[in-house]
């Protein structure tokens, strides 16, 4: 029997399993017609039913808590308080139709292709869900074999999109292109007056290579093509976390239990008063903006693709803050606006040296940043969106915190640094010590507004930036050779400190040996991490704070691939039209500045962030 704390073996072994199993069916129709000469007309049909049962048990672990004074063992269940079993089956089905038509007239210098369509998506979404405490026995795990109390919960939602598209096609003597699409849609997630949205785009593009004034450079210059686009698009996606939203404009009334009893012995069923809702919900609009550059030189072994955007997002559906006299949680609004500027670099070099030797490299970096142009934020709190703000996943982007000064070493210097009482107790050598970026005297967060942050400041900015990729392919002879390399060039991360996340000792339920190598102590004073500390606060040492951000800037070789392909002469003399005999491997190799055991892949986590997994294998490919 192992012993208690947190020892997480027991657990994984006896503390109970969960397992699903789904089952797809997804059936596709469709019908082409071509009634006459350049018309293609077009019906389809999907359907998508999607049958998936759960079930989550959870069972009590014995573990050896502590002795008594008479020297016996005392057993308890550690942290597996309740045992119990939850069944949940869900049943969905989502249905698909488009339709369209196309009419191609190519005559002469003159391509002219329009297009004209409707869609019709509709889905529904069940689910049922039982549980049941106390397990008479964890080797039984089937509802009617517990003798705990019972409950049931359902859940039914639907959703349907309509809209109706069109795309029209001209080019010119293949050299002036143009393309304009629109799309009417409307989606059942908002108010029925607010539903549908109209959302056009266009491109051009202009194959300057083809002018007759461009004669002249035939001999290296293969193609050279601008062009530029506009478009809209509308979004009526809204998640809590990862679960959609599927009525944000209704109040739902929430039924359940009460805690109160009557005076007949029985618990009372109430119903939660409603939460706020917007009544004026409507898509989002996506306005993207892009001018490209494309050229190909040199008998099409150099090719190049450059391309500079902008993507606006208007009326983003978040939630506004309100003054906390409000009450309740702030409903959904179109409340923002963002703007993305990037660019993105592709290029292509490609030769063979001679009959034996061939190559291609390619090369792709991009980049681009994410700012609030529009937020109702008078206060400039830094807890909510402010207009400038850089962003990017979930909200993230700009990390305020403190800046670490150091590690207290000796009782004098707790003695005579600023106060830090805010933002804990017990101060002593081997905690982090703050810098009083404002000369008050006083570590604090001030109002934690942009006006008056206290002594925090912008500490990262969690947004990748200069992601590139690389891939080469190698041949000589009968042998290949393929790379792929990934990474980010530009990247500032700060390992969060909630609970049980691992980065930091002290603050999981585990210890890695990094916790006790470089943990701070009086032999030990040059340590990464603080000391030991207990106190009512345990998070004063892992603040937010500058010493802790990491430099996630990474290449990793993602994929190598070396093979070798049998000769056809020795391959049709033992039967087989070809061979090839490959080695493979996938994250092979990498270089970062993180610290370890963080990954730049994984961020972040609430368990230990170790390496991706390095996978090689060995194969041959036979065909006869």
């Amino acid at each position: 029997m192992y012993f208690g704390g947190t020892n997480f073996f027991t657990y994984l072994e006896d503390g109970g399993r969960n397992t699903w199993t789904r089952n797809d069916i997804i059936m596709t129709q469709g019908l082409n017609l071509t009634p006459i000469k350049g018309l293609n007309v077009r019906g389809e049909f999907s359907a998508n039913f999607t049958y998936r049962t759960d079930q989550d048990v959870a069972s009590k672990v014995n573990v050896i808590a502590n002795s008594d004074l008479a020297g016996g063992l005392i057993i308890d269940n550690g942290f597996s308080g309740n045992d119990f079993i939850d069944n949940a089956s869900r049943f969905d089905q989502y249905y698909v139709v488009n339709t369209y038509a196309d009419y191609t007239i190519d005559k002469g210098k003159h391509f002219f292709k329009p297009m004209i369509g409707f869609n019709q998506e509709w889905g529904r979404f069940e689910r049922i869900s039982t549980r049941a405490f106390g397990l008479i026995t964890p080797q039984i795990t089937d509802i009617t074999a517990t003798t705990g109390n019972q409950e049931t919960y359902g859940q039914k939602q639907h959703t349907a999109l309509r809209g109706a598209f069109y795309r029209v096609n001209y080019i010119y003597d293949d050299r002036y292109l143009f393309e304009a699409n629109g799309r009417y849609d409307g989606t059942s997630r908002f108010p029925e007056e607010d539903r549908f949205g109209f959302f056009p785009s266009f491109s051009v593009g202009w194959r300057i290579s083809e002018e007759g004034f461009m004669s002249g450079t035939s001999s290296w210059l293969d193609n050279l093509k601008i062009r530029g686009s506009y478009g809209q698009l509308g979004n009526q996606l809204i998640f809590n976390g990862n679960t959609p939203v599927y009525y944000p404009y209704i109040a739902p009334l929430v039924s359940f239990i009460s805690r109160f009893i009557s005076s007949a012995g029985a618990s009372i069923p109430a119903v939660s008063a409603p939460v706020l809702v917007s009544t004026t919900l409507s898509l989002e609009t996506l306005i993207t903006q892009n001018i490209g550059l494309d050229f190909t030189l040199l008998g099409n072994r150099l090719d190049v693709s450059f391309d500079v955007y902008t993507r606006d997002t208007k009326d983003m559906l978040t939630r506004e803050e309100l003054p906390d006299i409000l009450g309740a949680n702030e409903p959904r609004q179109n409340a923002a606006d963002l703007r993305t500027e990037g660019w993105e670099l592709s290029a292509t070099w490609q030769n063979r040296i001679n009959n034996n030797w061939r190559y291609d490299v390619t090369v792709v970096l991009s980049d681009n940043i994410s700012r609030i142009t529009k937020y109702n934020n008078p206060t400039g709190a830094l807890n909510e969106y402010y207009e400038g703000q850089v962003v990017y996943e979930n909200g993230t982007g700009e990390r305020w915190g403190f800046e670490t000064a150091g590690i207290f070493q000796t009782e004098d210097e707790v003695a005579n640094a600023p106060d830090q009482s805010q933002l804990g107790a017990n101060w002593r050598p081997g905690d982090i010590r703050y810098a009083d970026l404002n000369g008050d005297g006083v570590i604090t967060r001030g109002e934690n507004t942009l006006d008056d942050p206290g002594d925090q400041r912008i500490i990262a900015y969690e947004n990748p930036r200069y992601n590139f990729g690389f891939t080469s392919n190698i041949g000589w002879k009968n042998f290949t050779l393929n790379m792929f390399f990934q990474g980010i060039l530009k990247y500032q991360y700060w390992p969060p400190n909630g609970n049980w996340v691992a980065f930091y000792p002290f603050n999981a339920g585990h210890v890695e040996q990094y916790y006790l190598t470089d943990t701070w102590s009086e032999d030990n004073r040059d340590a990464y991490f603080p000391a030991p500390h207990i106190s009512t606060n345990t998070k004063q040492n892992v603040q937010p704070q500058t010493r802790y951000v990491q430099d996630a800037a990474y290449v990793r070789l993602k994929n190598l691939t070396l093979g070798y392909n049998l000769p056809e002469a020795i391959a049709s003399k033992l039967g087989m039209t070809n061979a090839r005999i490959y080695f493979a491997g996938q994250n092979m190799w990498e270089f970062t500045r993180m610290r370890l055991p963080l990954d730049p892949e994984v961020r972040p986590t609430l368990t230990q962030e170790y390496y991706k997994q390095r996978t090689y294998s060995f194969g041959i490919n036979v065909s006869f």
